[in-house]
């Protein structure tokens, strides 16, 4: 071999190296991200707990099909044979729930965050039909543009109109079965007004105001706050006790009826319609374009309309109407081809965390809060961000100093998400845990099991004064007139170290008519309302009490359960947890609580004062035979007599049921002035319509 013939050689070889070592080296990097997006669709679909936004989500995988199309070998050499997750939908059933097979698989939408792609699914839709010679559909081709709801996809099955079976999306191919758990929510018909068997698809989602006021409470009680209410109502559909499901106040939204054509159906808008009549709920936003420059002026419409809404809706979906179309346009492995979701990209903005204070909440539980550089976010000033706590804190790596990305969660709270740490120049500050209460300069401490850090002080003006707020509250002990100036007012005085001296106010009648904006007839109408609250009955007064994990369910099943506050108490752990309903966290909750003698002292002197800690028997009797017992009522518009809370209360004490809405369950709708929508379905469900005045007459003998 000549010297030429040995150098051209050895080039040769180094170019075989360069090209394995290159495509070694994409492999590395394929590994790596498809890696990183399981781990990512487990957090988001299994665990509900995303570390990531949506945006950033799909930048990865985005990042992902481009490799793989650069490199279609990347797929041929999976070793095993596990389908790339640009093939496949994220999550997986839980092994905590029977396994069902969707007799139709669930699949998921391409997604979009631009408008030059919505742009271009037009135009590949109009190809198709153009090149498949589809008779006139590139005419008369509609398009419905509906909410993409952010929430818990669910498909539920009905046989001869009766619910039988409620299904998670999972993986496309095999979901969860969370029946029980679907029967827990009230705007999901139980039975439909057609004897007929189907399969209808919809999203599970938690309304903004309740998330919101489940969030307040799980912060109250040192628990970890849900992200947004997409996880909330994810982990609430995976609650193996439904009474938390009962308790949370979830709703649906139906939007796909499968197999539409078998019963006569041929277009979406049609599909929409007839599940209507069959009693489900939708958004009512479906809005059919011809004309696709009209449908792009609504996605802007959209984008800021949505925020007057009580759920959430991350984007919009854009759907070809005629069924006719749909087998010619044909599927993917993960998504229809004649459908896509345009998301809105989520409202960030950066700004500098200037300092860190610290919150005392009702129990006690120190909340970290970030004060920051002011800036405009969602149409409104932000200069402050709840941290929530201080492994949140870690987890993030958040420093004083640094700058943060903010954003609204639910559109309404403000939340850190991540820290820009190439802007960091080293002069940052650790954030430490507080070692004494930022009001009573008690030590805090970590409570066994709990994240948050505590003031354990029962005196605490801040624990006392956010108690008093919640006691007297409309859903607790209702006195009204009890505001936070005066509150704040009569503890700076030493008037009020507990709960309990609110009882005690008449004794300072002269100086709360002197305080700003009250006067006789506000004071008269404070201390009548501490007065009547005497008469709250006793699961009024259980859940007044702010245990820990007592919501209203839970006061009304253990004051039912066990009669009298003595017999609560000395309920051992083992048998609160015999009640149906009551969990762990509860059950632990009521015995530590009620064991601890500072409020034991309080539940003794408001007995003494007159408070009910027992159930009232003779009313038990009075249930037993009225007409209210076991009927089902709701009331709706303007009422002359009554607040709603108060009917509710009254329907409540004497046996009967109190619905959120009107189906044809429903035995009474109680209609004021302006009763709109709900009236009207009463009316065609063939509900009995009740006035005030009728109300009384028939069921109140008034």
């Amino acid at each position: 071999m000549n010297l030429f013939n040995q150098e051209k050689n050895n080039e040769n070889e180094n170019i075989d190296n360069e090209k394995n070592t290159s495509f070694s080296d994409v492999q590395e990097k394929y590994t790596k991200l498809r890696n990183e997006i399981e781990y990512h669709n487990n957090l988001y679909y299994n665990e509900d707990k995303p570390l990531i936004s949506d945006m950033e989500y799909d930048a990865l995988m985005r990042e992902l099909k481009q490799l793989e199309q650069e490199y279609p070998e990347l797929l041929k050499n999976e070793e095993n044979g596990e389908s790339s997750p640009t093939e496949k939908i994220g999550g997986t059933a839980s092994e905590k729930f029977s396994k069902v097979r969707h007799r139709v698989p669930m699949l998921s939408l391409s997604n979009t965050y631009n408008i030059s792609e919505i742009e271009d699914f037009d135009k590949r839709i109009k190809k198709i039909i153009l090149s498949e010679n589809v008779k006139d559909h590139s005419q008369e081709l509609e398009y419905i543009l509906e909410l993409k709801l952010d929430g818990l996809s669910i498909s539920l099955i009905y046989e001869n109109g009766v619910l039988v079976q409620a299904v998670t999306r999972g993986d496309g191919q095999v979901g969860e079965d969370v029946t029980e758990n679907i029967m827990e929510i009230t705007t999901i018909p139980k039975k439909l007004k057609e004897n007929i068997s189907l399969e209808v698809r919809g999203e599970i989602i938690f309304p903004i105001s309740s998330f919101n006021r489940i969030n307040q409470e799980r912060e109250d009680d040192g628990e970890d706050v849900f992200a947004n209410p997409r996880n909330a109502a994810s982990g609430t559909i995976r609650q193996l006790d439904k009474t938390i499901v009962a308790e949370r106040g979830l709703d649906c939204y139906l939007y796909y009826l499968v197999n539409a054509e078998n019963y006569g159906i041929n277009t979406h808008l049609e599909s929409i319609e007839y599940i209507e009549k069959l009693g489900f709920k939708t958004t009512k936003i479906f809005e059919k374009y011809t004309d696709f420059k009209e449908l792009e002026k609504s996605i802007d419409k959209w984008h800021n309309n949505r925020k007057k809404l009580d759920y959430e809706t991350d984007g919009l979906v854009i759907k070809v109407n005629n069924f006719a179309l749909y087998e010619t346009l044909g599927y993917t492995t993960k998504s229809p081809r004649w459908a896509i979701a345009y998301k809105f990209p989520a409202e960030q903005v950066k700004t500098k965390l200037m300092d860190v204070t610290f919150q005392v909440g009702r129990t006690g539980v120190i909340t970290p809060v970030a004060e920051l550089e002011a800036v405009n976010l969602s149409g409104s000033v932000v200069k402050r961000a709840s941290l929530h706590n201080f492994d949140e804190i870690r987890r993030k790596d958040i420093k004083i100093g640094d700058n943060v990305i903010v954003e609204k969660a639910a559109e309404i709270i403000p939340q850190v998400v991540n820290v820009v740490f190439d802007d960091r120049t080293g002069q940052e500050i650790e954030i430490q845990e507080p070692a004494n209460c930022p009001v009573c300069n008690s030590e805090l401490a970590h409570e066994e099991g709990l994240v948050a850090l505590k003031c354990h002080n029962p005196l605490c003006p801040e624990k006392v004064k956010r108690q008093i707020a919640y006691f007297v509250s409309r859903d607790a002990m209702n006195i009204s007139g009890l505001g936070d100036k005066i509150v704040e007012k009569f503890i700076e005085f030493g008037k009020i170290k507990t709960i309990v001296d609110i009882y005690s106010l008449e004794k300072y009648r002269e100086e709360l008519e002197n305080l700003e904006k009250m006067g006789q007839k506000s004071v008269d109408n404070l201390i009548n309302s501490i007065e009547s609250s005497k008469n709250r009955d006793f699961s009024k007064v259980l859940y007044a009490l702010g245990i820990p994990f007592v919501g209203k369910f839970n006061a009304n099943l253990l004051t039912k359960t066990f009669k009298n506050i003595e017999n609560l108490k000395n309920q051992s752990i083992e048998n609160l947890l015999a009640v149906k309903g009551i969990g762990d966290k509860v059950a632990v909750a009521v015995n530590t609580f009620l064991n601890d003698e500072d409020n034991w002292k309080i539940i003794t002197d408001l007995k003494n004062i007159g408070l009910q800690f027992a159930v009232d028997e003779t009313n038990s009797e009075e249930i037993a035979d009225n007409p209210i017992k076991d009927k089902n009522f709701l009331a709706t518009g303007k009422l002359q007599k009554y607040k709603r809370n108060d009917i509710k209360d009254i329907i409540l004490s004497k046996g009967g049921n109190y619905l959120s809405a009107v189906s044809k369950n429903l035995d009474f709708l109680i209609a004021g002035e302006k009763a709109g929508s709900k009236l009207e379905k009463a009316e065609k469900l063939g509900v009995r319509v009740l006035t005030e005045d009728e109300f009384e007459k028939e069921f109140l003998e008034i």
